[in-house]
């Protein structure tokens, strides 16, 4: 632990304490001086120095101890944390959505004295991650004091949701803290985390997070660090309740899924069959994650016409099947399970009959009457299928399934009982 692990211990406890560096002078008969010098990591003190300024501030036993062992180790140099996985070179477009993130993230650069946080939430497959964390990469040097990052597995069909406990164990040893020092219980770790975190400039991306309760233990105590969280969910709880901001992504424009297949298969290609092109990625609802898996499609593939991919994408049943991977972590069948998986058994039902709706749009009494619910049902059912991320609202408040999302509905439809072929 260092001077400067010290000296954050050190403000942290005297800004709880609601003292400024006077007061704490004043209370303590330390010079002030002697105390700028401290935090801002300049000095350690003696004993009987150190013994006056956590009487004056009337600490605790537990912050005692972490102050007493900061001021007491020998310096170590700690490396800050660079966890980020890699910026997509093939990442393209949304430049509306990423306008719109450096509007709400700019607070950081006004000093306004509130923790900002940021929420991307949308569908499975949207892009979240990949929006994320190019962004996060596109602001990294405004965050000198490291990159935190965890997929949170909130919707991962072959895994539980990762506990906060276990996330702030990785973040508190990311930066520094020695496993013997972090606490047991999940609530002392947040505490730490908070502490540790209060006079750094940070920047911590929880991705994938189940709901607003896997979120709160995990969110860092300065106003100068941003947390950047991605879902399904909407988090209006958090929204609420700790002052996110949440940025509701939707599918890529015409422009911006032709872009993204031509980055991946190349330009010359999607050039000699423009029309084609746009087909694809129409076939594949402009989702990104479908785009992805046809330009893998095609890459394994190079001397395969675009106009032949469409007409078979065109002719498969279930159009799903078109869409699949070796690997599960990319397949969109899988991502919209993720989303199922969370599902009570009476919501899981209504999807299915909303699913067989004819178009993309279907309001409260056509959901309904497809179900054979009571409108007050409905309603609720709608809101839980929101939340997973298997229907969203469009700009006059009508709910909308996406064209693939019905597609795995009716396939569930299809499997089940209650649901008439």
């Amino acid at each position: 632990m260092d001077n400067n692990t010290f000296g954050r211990l050190l403000r942290a406890a005297r800004q709880r304490s609601l003292m400024t560096m006077e007061g704490l002078a004043e209370a303590s008969g330390v010079s002030g001086r002697a105390i700028s010098d401290m935090e801002r990591g300049q000095s350690l003190p003696r004993p009987s120095t150190l013994s006056e300024l956590m009487d004056a501030l009337a600490l605790g036993d537990d912050e005692r101890h972490r102050l007493a062992r900061a001021a007491t180790r020998r310096a170590t140099r700690t490396v800050p944390p660079r966890q980020l996985p890699p910026d997509l070179m093939a990442f393209r477009g949304r430049t509306a959505a990423l306008a719109e993130l450096h509007r709400r993230t700019e607070p950081i650069e006004v000093s306004g004295g509130h923790t900002v946080i940021a929420a991307i939430a949308g569908m499975a497959g949207i892009g979240k991650t990949t929006l994320a964390v190019h962004w996060a990469h596109h602001v990294a040097d405004r965050f000198p004091d490291g990159r935190l990052y965890v997929d949170c597995r909130g919707f991962d069909t072959a895994a539980s949701p990762l506990d906060p406990g276990a996330v702030l164990g990785g973040f508190l040893r990311a930066l520094g803290v020695p496993n013997g020092d972090i606490p047991a219980a999940t609530e002392q770790r947040s505490s730490l985390f908070r502490e540790r975190t209060a006079s750094r400039q940070l920047i911590v991306v929880l991705d994938n997070v189940r709901d607003s309760a896997q979120v709160r233990p995990l969110l860092p105590g300065s106003a100068e660090s941003l947390t950047l969280i991605t879902s399904r969910n909407q988090l209006s709880g958090l929204a609420a309740t700790e002052g996110a901001s949440v940025l509701q992504l939707d599918v890529w424009t015409p422009d911006e899924a032709y872009a993204a297949l031509a980055a991946r298969i190349g330009e010359r290609r999607c050039r000699a069959e423009p029309e084609a092109a746009a087909e694809l990625v129409e076939l594949c609802g402009r989702l990104p994650l479908a785009v992805a898996v046809v330009a893998a499609q095609l890459g394994a593939a190079p001397r395969l016409p675009l106009r032949l991919a469409v007409a078979e994408l065109r002719a498969t049943q279930p159009r799903l099947d078109g869409l699949t991977t070796d690997d599960q972590r990319v397949d969109v069948r899988t991502a919209f399970a993720g989303s199922y998986r969370t599902l009570d058994d009476a919501t899981a039902r209504f999807f299915r009959h909303v699913a067989q709706n004819p178009g993309p749009v279907v309001t409260t009494e056509a959901a309904a009457a497809l179900a054979a619910v009571g409108l007050p049902q409905a309603r609720g059912h709608l809101r839980a299928l929101i939340s997973a991320g298997l229907i969203a609202r469009d700009a006059d408040g009508r709910h909308v399934l996406h064209d693939l999302v019905r597609a795995y509905g009716s396939e569930l439809a299809d499997r089940a009982d209650d649901v008439a072929p």
